[in-house]
């Protein structure tokens, strides 16, 4: 079917030849036509030629309108926002990505939705938006984790690391660095791993990681000589020069500059040649050729005002001005220096609006979702389980329900055909209290479940003797005394049913010969006092007792059983209900519905079903019956010990997985899922008790040594002996987590003061018996207390994990141990 054209002939016709396209062609195929019109934008992109690429993408969309494409429409407005976003013009960027979001959500494509929210935290990112970045960063995660998209979700995360980068919060950055890392491993995306080792690599860097840095370094190094990725060869040299600068290595440090650079080159790639050989001029003013310097400086002044590049132009201008004051040249001096003034005054005002960093910390409660792909498929296993066990106990309750209802239901059909031979009786009561009921306007749900416990109303009856239930004349007041009785029997019989339809039943069996007026029994209730299923079902029950024949009674006129009820309105009845049930039974709904139901339900053994099982019942004994209802009471008793026992196993197997779901396999603690779930519970009972709430995040030092020289099994040893250790300091007062690898948390109520000193002690009583086992690791510690340090208990892990980093830090730099323990304010 052709699409139909909004567009002016002459408009379509000059947007054909503008792309060579051949119009009959594109209506018979106009998809794929469109398709190859942004593949031509994306060639103009690829060769910077923005120009042409805007054109082509807007192309794209009218075209993609023209045939009511949202797909098309979607795709080629995120291509042509890309290129709005590279020209600096970001609210209209912002503006066509939350049209491509609502775009795909309107096709139901989470893919897309995913991608959008992705790329609208990149333009919120460069506008200073950080709280609005990493909300769209967010759900952008947890839409690609709903489709398992790991390629996706790597894009994202690596994002969410930039955007810590950007407010200079290197440690949570190099959390979801490595995250996308292992997920590039996990899933052997070969082709990103060079680009997420360097993420890694440099981040390591910031934090002075160097050990870690040069080591995550080299593997990018290498994985971008195995792809021949030459950018990333380039930036792996210029950082892996930054490492060997930093501990005074300046030859090798100018030649891996050198060298990235020239890659860079070659390459014409602008960004790795500014970097490089801002570095090169930089190392050499001090410990190279200052002669180079000159030129080098002046290059990267050249790149980074091409670039526009306002961090790399002071800093060009500040190494300038430190070589000709060297050289003596202090015109050419001060020119520089007040050129590097002015820059950075400019980018301090540029800077300081930015977001802090405390509004990007509101994602840190959603780590949970970040963790490795085996502990995500543990997880999911076990939760699978978990549910398999779960609808095994909702089968076992329905079944233990359905058996119940069974064996009650006959006990009622047992105990009606002792004086009702057709055994209608319950049914009728059931149809007449669902018509009250719905004429209430309750809802449909009740009134189904009213109809059903309706009938179990006289089921007490069973435990009633033939003399006094079958007596043709008056009762005694000791006859009626017992008869009063089967009330309570039948509460009884009802008592302990797992189901609504039971309790229900029970209510009524209890409540049905209660009076309006206060003088019914069991219990002399009152008005409203009486539940409201007993007042429907007394009504309908008497009703129909009045209009069919009882030993004791014969049967009355339609006209003069209204008349009863209308008499004991506000005596014996609810008088509300009642002027509902004289309009039900005066008007025919009745004896409509009681057809409708026999023609659509038959009862066995009923007089409609034309079998002779009610004549049967009819010519039943009395010890009969008797036998019948200690039978039934057995097979109750038994059927419910079974499924009671088997739903017991059941939930024992469902605490097993809990277990296992909330467990670390190696060392017995508590795993993350439950830190995460944890987490909040601490802090209410923190919060009732008046009492500061304290993470401690432990790291331990050196574990790939001990691998290297000792094998995993080594390793795994000195985890478990750390696991064991904490746990027999901390606990119970605390609780004690494995994060995974060789990450450690502890959550436990105590003063700071209090924490400082137990740290100490403990930390030093684990190394030394580390050391007495032959193992050279140690351990680097951070902690933090909620409210003291953060404003939110969410938060604790992000410090505490921050403060370690420092620690691990610090004591590479030879600092005393006590500066790791630094007193921050909120955060």
């Amino acid at each position: 079917m052709a699409p139909t054209v909004s567009s002016s002939n002459e408009d379509l016709a000059e947007l054909f030849e503008r792309h060579g396209l051949d119009g009959h062609k594109f209506f018979e195929e106009p998809e794929r036509e469109i398709e190859k019109l942004i593949s031509t934008g994306n060639v103009a992109t690829e060769n910077d030629n923005a120009a042409e690429a805007e054109v082509t993408y807007l192309d794209a969309v009218e075209l993609s309108i023209l045939i009511n494409d949202k797909s098309l429409q979607a795709k080629s407005k995120n291509k042509l926002s890309g290129i709005m976003k590279a020209q600096g013009r970001l609210l209209e960027s912002s503006k066509l990505i939350q049209e491509c979001y609502d775009l795909y959500s309107d096709i139901n494509d989470a893919r897309g939705k995913s991608v959008a929210l992705c790329n609208l935290g990149g333009i919120n990112a460069s506008m200073g938006k950080f709280e609005d970045a990493m909300q769209c960063l967010k759900t952008a995660l947890d839409i690609s984790e709903t489709i398992l998209d790991i390629s996706l979700s790597i894009n994202i995360l690596t994002n969410i690391g930039f955007n810590y980068c950007e407010v200079d919060s290197y440690s949570s950055a190099l959390y979801y660095f490595k995250e996308a890392r292992v997920r590039g491993e996990s899933e052997d995306n070969y082709e990103s791993l060079p680009m997420l080792f360097l993420n890694e690599g440099c981040t390591l860097l910031d934090l002075d990681d160097l050990e870690s840095a040069q080591h995550i370094l080299e593997k990018s190094l290498d994985f971008s000589i195995l792809y021949n990725v030459i950018d990333i060869q380039s930036l792996s040299l210029d950082s892996l020069g930054n490492c060997h600068e930093r501990v005074h290595n300046y030859k090798t440090a100018i030649e891996h500059y050198a060298q990235a650079y020239q890659l860079a080159q070659s390459i014409d790639y602008a960004e790795g040649q500014l970097s490089a050989v801002l570095n090169l001029g930089r190392v050499n003013v001090d410990h190279g050729e200052p002669l180079h310097a000159a030129d080098q400086l002046h290059e990267a002044l050249r790149l980074a005002t091409q670039l526009n590049r306002p961090k790399s132009r002071r800093d060009a201008h500040q190494h300038l001005a430190r070589l000709y004051k060297q050289a003596g040249q202090l015109d050419l001096a001060l020119q520089h220096f007040e050129a590097f003034h002015t820059e950075a005054h400019d980018l301090f005002s540029t800077e300081r609006d930015k977001t802090t960093r405390t509004l990007m910390m509101q994602f840190d409660v959603e780590r949970a979702q970040t963790q490795t792909r085996a502990e995500r498929e543990q997880r999911e296993h076990a939760e699978d389980l978990q549910a398999r066990a779960e609808e095994q106990v909702r089968e076992r309750t329905a079944e233990l329900e359905q058996t119940q209802m069974e064996v009650v239901g006959r006990m009622a059909m047992a105990a009606e055909f002792r004086d009702d031979a057709t055994g209608e009786h319950t049914r009728r009561v059931g149809i007449g209290a669902a018509l009250i009921a719905e004429s209430l306007g309750l809802s449909r749900e009740f009134t189904e479940t009213l109809q059903i416990a309706a009938r179990l109303h006289d089921v007490g009856k069973i435990g009633i003797p033939d003399a006094v239930l079958l007596k043709e004349s008056k009762l005694s007041v000791a006859e009626f005394e017992e008869m009063k009785r089967h009330t309570l029997i039948g509460g009884r019989l009802l008592s302990g049913g797992k189901s609504e339809v039971l309790n229900m039943a029970r209510q009524i069996a209890l409540t049905h010969h209660e009076r309006w007026d206060g003088n019914g029994y069991p219990y002399g209730l009152t008005g409203q006092e009486i539940p409201l299923v007993g007042r429907i079902v007394a009504l309908a029950d008497v009703f129909d007792a009045l209009m069919h024949k009882r030993p004791y009674k014969l049967a009355w006129e339609k006209a003069d059983a209204l008349a009863e009820l209308a008499r004991q309105r506000g005596r014996h009845f609810d008088p509300e209900l009642t002027d509902a049930a004289l309009l039900i039974f005066g008007s025919g709904r009745y004896e409509a519905a009681l057809l409708q139901d026999e023609q659509t339900q038959m009862l066995p053994g009923s007089a409609a079903d034309g079998s002779r099982e009610g004549a049967l019942h009819t010519e039943t004994a009395s010890w009969e019956l008797e036998a019948m209802r200690l039978q039934y009471e057995q097979l109750l008793e038994s059927r419910t010990r079974e499924l009671e026992a088997a739903r017991s196993q059941a939930e024992v197997q469902v605490e097993q997985l809990k277990r296992a779901a909330f467990t670390d396999v190696l060392t017995g603690l508590h795993n993350r899922r439950a830190f995460e779930t944890d987490l909040l519970v601490f802090a209410e009972q923190a919060q009732q008790h008046d009492r500061p709430l304290c993470a401690v995040s432990l790291d331990l030092d050196g574990l790939k040594h001990v691998n290297d020289s000792g094998g995993h099994a080594s390793g795994d040893a000195v985890i478990a002996l750390v696991a064991r250790q904490l746990q027999q300091h901390f606990e119970p007062s605390g609780r004690v987590y494995r994060m995974g690898g060789d990450e450690y948390v502890v959550l436990l109520w105590s003063d700071p003061e209090l924490v400082a000193r137990e740290l100490a002690g403990e930390i030093e009583r684990l190394e030394a018996e580390l050391k007495r086992q032959g193992h050279s690791a140690s351990l680097s510690v951070g902690y933090a207390h909620w409210p003291n340090d953060v404003a939110r208990p969410e938060h604790l892990l992000r410090v505490s994990d921050e403060r370690m980093y420092e620690q691990k830090r610090r004591r590479k730099l030879g600092t005393a141990a006590q500066d790791a323990f630094p007193v921050h304010g909120l955060s």
